[in-house]
């Protein structure tokens, strides 16, 4: 079981660091937007929409690695 249990939860972990390296890219770019603007930060739909994703990634992480111990 730990085999079938344990290969998703590697590969929702390669899908944690993509979305991570996505979220850090994605605020990189709105402030930059903002500063070309010359405008205060704004909310960026995109960028909540992968913190949302990012930490259901981390939800399930946990529980793939809680279901592959004994």
């Amino acid at each position: 079981m730990e085999g079938q249990v344990g290969e998703p939860a590697r590969d929702i972990e390669v899908v944690n660091r993509a979305l991570e390296s996505t979220r850090v890219h994605l605020a990189a770019l709105a402030r930059a937007e903002d500063a070309l603007e010359l405008r205060r930060p704004t909310n960026s739909p995109l960028l909540t929409l992968v913190e949302q994703a990012e930490r259901a990634a981390a939800r399930v992480t946990k529980y793939l690695r809680a279901q592959s111990r004994p």
